[in-house]
């Protein structure tokens, strides 16, 4: 193992506002969409949803991370269908994968062509170096050739961006228990899959609730802040609406 000096560039850059967006993402397809799914539908067996989860992951993003200057790109693996967000102002490429799926990609030998993400840290992220490199383990990115890694990359980008535009990949790996997120992080991996930065995101999983509470509007209340509240619930003033979450539209998402 050997440990390198930092080089004080390669440190994550946190977009909170897109980051809270995506995260709402993955975590509505774990915690409402499967089980809404699971409620409706009746099977003997559920082994779609390791891929359906993905899939609701995909739709949310779609339907709340996609704006201005924020693009989601479609690529393809055999019968598997990806997506890549991509910043366009920062620079910077995001791929949503679970923990233990980014863990196997680089022990996996015998590739007879490279992950995606092999192809696309090998395009981005060269320029960065973990500051603990695991010098005695194959990984098995050297099987695979630069113009090989280059010509991958450039068909999941499909000419959108390329290796010279000088973006980074920041890659958010969860892990779920039932219908749970459990952990989420940002990583910022080398070539080699090492990292080179991370942080945790849990805390864009739930705001503190515990002060709001379930009214919708207050608008048309009668009560006010000096009334007593005869349930001992602590009144709202009228005219304010908690920011509470809404699993169809979040506002500030």
């Amino acid at each position: 193992m050997a440990v390198l000096e930092k080089n004080i560039n390669d440190k994550l850059i946190l977009q909170n506002d897109l980051l809270r967006r995506i995260v709402y993402a993955v975590n509505k397809a774990v915690e409402d969409d499967i089980p809404d799914y699971l409620k409706e539908q009746h099977h003997e067996t559920n082994n779609a949803i390791p891929h359906l989860k993905g899939d609701y992951i995909n739709d949310n993003l779609r339907n709340n991370v996609v704006k201005e200057n924020i693009e989601l790109i479609p690529f393809k693996r055999y019968g598997w269908s990806g997506r890549i967000i991509i910043d366009h102002v920062n620079h910077v490429t995001y791929t949503i994968t679970t923990l233990n799926t980014l863990v196997g990609i680089p022990r996996k030998k015998e590739r007879r062509t490279p992950h995606y993400l092999q192809s696309i840290l090998y395009a981005e992220n060269s320029g960065c170096q973990a500051p603990v490199k695991q010098t005695c383990l194959d990984l098995g990115i050297t099987q695979f050739s630069s113009e090989e890694l280059e010509e991958d990359y450039n068909s999941i980008t499909n000419g959108l961006i390329s290796k010279e535009d000088d973006y980074r990949h920041y890659i958010i790996a969860y892990k779920s228990e039932g219908n749970e997120i459990v952990e989420i992080i940002l990583k910022l991996l080398d070539r080699d899959f090492d990292a080179v930065d991370e942080v945790s995101l849990m805390e864009y999983i739930k705001p503190d609730y515990a002060r709001l509470t379930d009214i919708e509007d207050f608008k048309d209340s009668s009560k006010t802040a000096e009334e007593p509240d005869h349930k001992g619930l602590v009144a709202v003033k009228a005219g304010l609406k908690p920011n509470l979450k809404d699993t169809d539209k979040p506002v500030d998402l």
